[in-house]
């Protein structure tokens, strides 16, 4: 944990030294000729952005992926040179910036090339691209067919350098089937292409999951984002790789008291304490990000069940999911409604709390609110960077 200074009522702890390792030990899966891109959109899953594509460019990452534009561009500001290829669609008016810095386009549309191929003309450059094919993720993409019936037009379109094509896996840690399904019309729409004299120097496939568990896709480029932030995909795990927690969220306890049996805790009276204990005061809330959850639609029965098994529990007062964090090692539940910038968690089991004990949060990493601090570690030296 870092020591950031008692001014600092939350903060993030990012491990650069384990991104570097679990950057590594991606590595070790990958043959000699395939390259690796590093996904670091929405700022590197919270990492921080520019530092997380130091760190696993410095350990061998060859490319990098973002969503939007803008993230490209901020990495070329800070002084990335390595290619970098932009997820979504591009808005009419995004293809200069495209071609002014050097970013690598999806092509989901001819409308898109046609734009792309215009700015790169303006600006008297190649403008690199690859080729998005929808194969059964539903979003972005072209369909096959419309693929084929614009193919003349869209490659013979001038200043665009057509550097690779892929597709992106809708259930590859839990539906092999369908990923197989999903990688042979990427296949037929491959070969149909080279039929009529188009080729790409890069295929890319498989994200994190399908990276671990179909080697057999890796092609020339997988893009691997969540591994290299410590976490196997949900549903996946394999011993062979050693990753490392990358991320931590903390904060310190501002007030202790002592409450009676009976009492209630927090807005709307919501939880009703069983035992005499003392309470403890948080310095963060929902809106620092922390207790902000999306919890998608179940995908089955056995997920309903579960949303409403928490759900129930939920409102008879017992802490669940992330209702916990910890204190001098030890789980304690938070208790009440998480407010907006304060917290309340029973510490009346640990003994000799005070005023100023760190607490480890549990919290998407995604959510957090943006100005919070963040501590980096590299090679046993920190240093505090503001995120506003």
């Amino acid at each position: 944990m870092a020591d950031i200074g008692a001014d600092c009522p939350c903060w993030v702890d990012v491990n650069l030294d384990a991104v570097g390792n679990n950057t590594s030990e991606i590595k070790k899966c990958l043959e000699n000729d395939v390259r690796l891109m590093a996904v670091v959109k929405s700022d590197a899953y919270g990492h921080g952005m520019l530092s997380a594509a130091r760190t696993v460019l410095a350990r061998g990452a060859d490319t990098l992926g973002v969503t939007h534009p803008d993230e490209g561009v901020a990495l070329r500001e800070g002084g990335i040179d390595v290619p970098i290829l932009i997820f979504r669609p591009l808005l009419p008016g995004e293809e200069d910036d495209m071609v002014r810095y050097g970013l690598t386009s999806s092509i989901s549309s001819l409308d898109q090339a046609e734009r792309l191929s215009a700015a790169a003309q303006r600006y008297e450059q190649k403008a690199v691209a690859h080729i998005k094919v929808e194969t059964g993720m539903g979003r972005t993409g072209f369909i096959s067919e419309t693929l084929m019936d614009v193919a003349d037009s869209l490659f013979s379109l001038p200043g665009l350098e057509w550097e690779g094509i892929y597709t992106h896996f809708a259930s590859a840690a839990s539906d092999p089937s369908f990923t197989r399904h999903q990688f042979h019309i990427f296949n037929d729409v491959v070969q149909g292409l080279a039929e009529v004299g188009v080729e790409f120097p890069l295929r890319h496939v498989c994200n994190s999951a399908a990276a671990l568990l179909y080697p057999e896709m890796h092609l020339e480029m997988v893009r691997v984002g969540t591994l290299l932030y410590g976490q196997f995909p949900a549903g996946v795990r394999d011993e062979r790789f050693d990753l490392q927690d990358t991320w931590s969220f903390w904060t310190r306890i501002i007030h202790l008291q002592e409450v009676r049996q009976g009492k209630t805790i927090g807005y709307g009276r919501t939880q009703r304490l069983r035992r005499d204990t003392v309470v403890a005061v948080l310095p963060v809330g929902y809106s620092d990000g922390f207790g902000v959850d999306v919890q998608p639609r179940p995908s089955g029965l056995l997920d309903l069940g579960k949303v409403i098994v928490k759900t129930i529990l939920g409102y008879l007062g017992y802490p669940v999911g992330w209702f916990y964090v910890t204190v001098n090692g030890t789980s304690v539940p938070v208790i009440g409604r998480v407010g907006m910038e304060l917290t309340c968690i029973d510490v009346g089991k640990i003994p000799d709390i005070k005023v100023g004990d760190p607490v480890l949060l549990n919290a998407r990493r995604t959510v957090l609110r943006e100005s919070i601090p963040y501590a980096y570690k590299l090679s046993d030296k920190r240093h505090l960077h503001d995120m506003s």
